[in-house]
Protein backbone atom coordinates (compact mmCIF):
# COMPACT_ATOMS: atom_id res chain seq x y z
CA UNK A 1 0.00 0.00 0.00
CA UNK A 2 3.00 2.02 0.65
CA UNK A 3 4.44 2.21 -2.79
CA UNK A 4 1.18 2.51 -4.34
CA UNK A 5 0.14 5.42 -2.31
CA UNK A 6 3.97 7.08 -2.72
CA UNK A 7 3.56 6.32 -6.39
CA UNK A 8 0.18 8.68 -6.92
CA UNK A 9 2.10 11.33 -4.64
CA UNK A 10 4.73 11.22 -7.18
CA UNK A 11 1.84 11.54 -10.04
CA UNK A 12 0.21 14.03 -8.40
CA UNK A 13 3.75 16.33 -8.01
CA UNK A 14 4.19 15.52 -11.80
CA UNK A 15 0.79 16.55 -12.68
CA UNK A 16 1.55 20.05 -10.75
CA UNK A 17 5.19 20.51 -12.66
CA UNK A 18 4.26 19.24 -15.94
CA UNK A 19 2.12 20.74 -19.05
CA UNK A 20 0.29 17.27 -18.79
CA UNK A 21 -3.08 15.29 -18.04
CA UNK A 22 -3.02 12.31 -16.05
CA UNK A 23 -3.89 10.21 -18.93
CA UNK A 24 -1.10 12.08 -20.83
CA UNK A 25 1.56 10.58 -17.96
CA UNK A 26 -0.19 7.55 -18.14
CA UNK A 27 0.28 6.53 -21.66
CA UNK A 28 3.54 7.76 -22.23
CA UNK A 29 4.27 5.40 -19.33
CA UNK A 30 2.50 2.96 -21.35
CA UNK A 31 4.17 3.87 -25.32
CA UNK A 32 7.63 3.76 -23.25
CA UNK A 33 7.00 -0.16 -21.91
CA UNK A 34 5.52 -1.31 -25.26
CA UNK A 35 8.49 0.39 -27.10
CA UNK A 36 10.95 -1.02 -24.41
CA UNK A 37 9.26 -4.55 -25.14
CA UNK A 38 9.66 -4.55 -28.77
CA UNK A 39 12.93 -3.86 -28.89
CA UNK A 40 14.00 -6.21 -26.66
CA UNK A 41 11.60 -8.64 -28.37
CA UNK A 42 13.92 -7.38 -31.55
CA UNK A 43 16.99 -8.26 -29.96
CA UNK A 44 16.13 -12.11 -29.53
CA UNK A 45 14.58 -12.26 -32.91
CA UNK A 46 17.52 -10.75 -34.67
CA UNK A 47 19.57 -13.59 -32.86
CA UNK A 48 17.26 -16.48 -34.39
CA UNK A 49 17.71 -15.23 -37.66
CA UNK A 50 21.58 -14.59 -37.61
CA UNK A 51 21.45 -17.98 -36.31
CA UNK A 52 19.23 -19.30 -38.88
CA UNK A 53 18.44 -16.94 -41.53
CA UNK A 54 14.34 -17.40 -41.26
CA UNK A 55 11.63 -18.92 -39.40
CA UNK A 56 10.36 -20.63 -42.97
CA UNK A 57 14.07 -21.90 -42.99
CA UNK A 58 14.50 -23.47 -39.50
CA UNK A 59 10.92 -25.00 -39.70
CA UNK A 60 11.84 -26.75 -42.82
CA UNK A 61 15.38 -27.75 -41.82
CA UNK A 62 13.47 -29.65 -38.78
CA UNK A 63 10.88 -31.26 -41.41
CA UNK A 64 13.82 -32.37 -43.10
CA UNK A 65 15.71 -33.41 -40.19
CA UNK A 66 13.66 -33.96 -37.25
CA UNK A 67 14.36 -33.25 -33.79
CA UNK A 68 16.73 -35.72 -32.02
CA UNK A 69 15.72 -36.83 -28.35
CA UNK A 70 19.01 -35.27 -26.87
CA UNK A 71 18.51 -32.13 -29.02
CA UNK A 72 15.70 -29.89 -28.59
CA UNK A 73 17.68 -26.54 -29.71
CA UNK A 74 15.87 -25.77 -32.92
CA UNK A 75 12.57 -27.12 -31.43
CA UNK A 76 12.58 -24.51 -28.41
CA UNK A 77 14.08 -21.92 -30.90
CA UNK A 78 11.07 -22.11 -33.48
CA UNK A 79 8.66 -22.02 -30.46
CA UNK A 80 10.71 -19.04 -29.17
CA UNK A 81 10.15 -17.35 -32.16
CA UNK A 82 6.60 -17.92 -32.65
CA UNK A 83 6.19 -16.38 -29.53
CA UNK A 84 8.50 -13.39 -30.11
CA UNK A 85 6.03 -12.90 -33.50
CA UNK A 86 3.35 -13.36 -31.63
CA UNK A 87 3.72 -10.85 -28.97
CA UNK A 88 5.11 -8.46 -31.52
CA UNK A 89 2.05 -8.35 -33.22
CA UNK A 90 -0.40 -8.00 -30.00
CA UNK A 91 2.02 -5.20 -28.95
CA UNK A 92 2.10 -3.42 -32.38
CA UNK A 93 -2.26 -4.06 -32.27
CA UNK A 94 -2.26 -2.32 -29.17
CA UNK A 95 0.02 0.46 -29.76
CA UNK A 96 -2.06 1.16 -32.42
CA UNK A 97 -4.86 1.71 -30.51
CA UNK A 98 -3.43 4.04 -28.33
Amino acid sequence: MHATSSKMGVLGKALKILPATEEDIILTGIVSKIAERITELKKAEKILIETYVSRERLEQEIKEKGVTPDDHTRHNDLLEWRAIRYELEELTILLESL
